[in-house]
Order: structure tokens, then sequence, then C-alpha cells
């Protein structure tokens, strides 16, 4: 007759042997599930960035069409509110305008005092090096913003020697059209008479003697001495 506790011993090694044999069957089906688990879907790849808005094309003005910039420059002057012509020389005073000289062309209001200088309403600085000199005058060459280059002008050409607008010396050359249209084409602006007196528009003297005053200053007004364009 089997010993009991060798049964004993014989029951307790098979039921280790079942639990092992059952944990090794869990990890199994354990492994085999995770395994029958599909890979996760690749992340998208990045959207493209977005192209930059386009630019509108520069207006001639130099401001993006529909935007704010410069209104005013050479490619918007009105072509019609210029005045073209050459400047030239008389044979008699040639002797005293000298290439390295100063030009000075002037245009104002006609004044309707005789004797009073009208307003200014544009000034151009030229080289007399080389004569006859062919002139553009426009309301690019108006110093104060607001006004208009239009109608009668009264146009004037000074040879200066000292490059100062302000001072008139004896022996300098000018000419003057007592009314030319702002639109005039081919203007013939002579340079023929000579300054008789040192002037000035400010009252001082650059030879340190009593100067004869303009009057009325760049802007207008004042009589005119002899000689003043």
């Amino acid at each position: 007759m089997p010993n009991p506790s060798r049964i004993s011993r014989m029951a307790l090694v098979f039921a280790a042997s079942g639990l092992v044999s059952m944990a090794a069957c869990s990890k199994g089906d354990d492994a085999s599930k995770a395994a029958s688990v599909p890979p996760l879907p690749a992340a998208p790849p990045p959207a493209p960035a977005a192209p930059p808005p386009e630019r509108s094309p520069a207006s001639p003005g130099g401001a993006s069409a529909g935007g704010s910039g410069p209104s005013q420059g050479p490619d918007s002057i009105d072509p019609n509110a210029t005045i073209t012509g050459q400047i030239t020389v008389a044979a008699s005073v040639k002797a005293h305008v000298l290439p390295t000289d100063t030009l000075f062309l002037v245009a104002r209001r006609p004044s309707e005092t005789p004797g009073v200088r009208g307003s200014l309403i544009a000034v151009k600085k030229l080289s007399a090096a080389k004569l006859p000199l062919d002139f553009t005058l426009s309301a690019a060459d108006m110093p104060f913003q607001g006004g208009t280059f239009d109608g009668d002008v009264t146009l004037s050409i000074r040879d200066d020697k000292d490059n100062d607008p302000m001072t008139r010396l004896k022996g300098d050359v000018f000419g003057t059209l007592p009314k030319v249209h702002v639109g005039a084409r081919n203007v013939k602006l002579p340079l023929d008479q000579l300054q008789k007196e040192d002037e000035s528009l400010t009252g001082a003297n650059p030879h340190g003697g009593p100067m004869q005053m303009g009057g009325g200053g760049p802007m207008g007004g004042g009589a005119l001495p002899p000689g003043h364009p």
C-alpha cells in the first residue's frame, strides 16, 4: 500500500507544475495579443508653408498701388505746366559772362505796380559753363509748397559772380521777359543787360560800403533800383 506522505509530495509537485504551465500559457497569450495589435499610423508630414502675399507693383511715384507714398515726383509733373527754352548771351555783354559764373533762372508773378517785384514762383540754379543753354522750368522748381505753376509769369535770368542770389553786383549780366505763359515752348531768354550798381535784397554790402536795397526781399514788394531784373 502506497505511503500517504509520498502521495502528498507527488500531488504538490503536480500542482506546482500545473501552475508553472498556466503562467507560461498566460505569458504566451499576452505576447500573442501584443503582437497582433497593428502599429500606429505614422504622423502626417507638416503642411507646406503658405506663400507670402503678392506685392502690388510700385507706382511711378514710388508707392505701392493702393498705398500711400510721395505724391509729387519728376514723373508726376504735368508736362504742360512747364516752360522750356534756351538761355542765350548777347555779343555786347559776352565778355562779362565767365564759365565759372552761376546762373539763377527765376519766375515771378507779374506785378500790377510798376517798379515792384512780383512774388517768387520758381527758381533754378544753373551753370554758365556752356552757353547757349537749354532749360526747363516747372512745378518741381517751386521753393514753396501749396502754390501752383500756371498762368503768366515774369521770367528772368541772372549771371551771378558771387554765387549769392541775395546780392546783385555791378557788372553782373541779366535779362528779363516781362510775360511768359506757363506751357510756352522754345522761349529765348537772353542775357543782354549789365547791372549798373551793387544791390542787396538784405541790405548788407559785401564790399563794406553802402549798398542800395533791392526792396521787398525775395518774396516780392518794394521798389526796384535800376538794373534789377
